[in-house]
């Protein structure tokens, strides 16, 4: 009952201010009009109505509740290609057989090897640091957690280009004009 007593007052605050902003305008379109400029145009507002009802509220939270309550392995199962993902998804696992199902192609070799080395209060350490501290871990870079091995990525060898002999005079000429 008091609910509707407050509203009621709301309501009745809200109509008297939309046609005090009505009179208002009309005085002034009055005024307009005798030094011969062109009126205002009537604004036409309504109390506003309600367009979401509080039983659609509750319903998203409610959706957004039961996401939140996924089990770890359920979290676990999101895809991603990000090594630091991947290091993230592998030192959340609670178990070996756990992280034995998680992929890690998305890691070199040389970071797998790394990763296996990694004890068991290591990975939960990184599971506390959360993804950015894997993916900086995974760059060689420091992650804020102590005690961790250090990434080390190696550098290799250049390739030789495979390049037929007229390339390679085309690449000369362009580097030593023979007009310059």
């Amino acid at each position: 009952m008091l609910k509707r007593h407050i509203a009621a007052q709301f309501q009745m605050t809200a109509k008297a201010l939309i046609r005090l902003e009505k009179m208002i305008i009309a005085v002034l379109n009055s005024i307009l009009k005798i030094f011969g400029l062109k009126p205002m145009p009537m604004p036409s507002r309504e109390i506003p109505q309600l367009s979401i009802r509080p039983s659609d509220i509750l319903s998203e939270v409610r959706k957004d509740d039961a996401d939140i309550g996924l089990p770890t392995s359920d979290k676990l199962l999101k895809p991603t290609t990000d090594a630091g993902h991947t290091l993230y998804r592998y030192a959340c696992a609670q178990s070996p057989s756990e992280r034995s199902t998680i992929d890690l192609s998305a890691l070199s070799d040389d970071q797998q090897y790394w990763l296996y080395q990694l004890s068991d209060a290591d990975l939960a350490r990184l599971s506390k640091a959360g993804i950015d501290a894997c993916t900086r871990a995974m760059d060689g870079k420091k992650c804020g957690v102590g005690g961790l091995p250090k990434f080390e990525i190696k550098e290799h060898a250049e390739e030789p280009k495979m390049a037929s002999p007229l390339a390679e005079r085309i690449l000369a000429y362009r580097l030593n004009p023979a007009f310059a």
